[in-house]
């Protein structure tokens, strides 16, 4: 079955800046203007996420997401 990088990618990327985000104690982060702009970056990963799954293959849904959500291979 054929994957697909630029999701694995995207995918990898989001669990990376979750987990930094996740792990942030306020008493680490010196103002919680570093705290929004991971969110942000969050969000804007999940927003190419979104689209790269439902039009990345030129203009068509993503294959490797497809078969993911079909069961045939298990998500991250």
């Amino acid at each position: 079955m054929k994957t697909c990088r630029v999701d694995d990618n995207l995918v990898r990327e989001l669990s990376a800046l979750s987990n930094k985000l996740n792990t942030l104690s306020p008493a680490w982060v010196r103002s919680e203007e570093e705290r929004e702009e991971i969110q942000h970056q969050r969000e804007t990963l999940q927003a190419e996420i979104k689209h790269h799954r439902s039009k990345g293959h030129e203009g068509k849904p993503c294959p490797s997401f497809n078969l993911r959500r079909a069961g045939f291979y298990p998500s991250r």
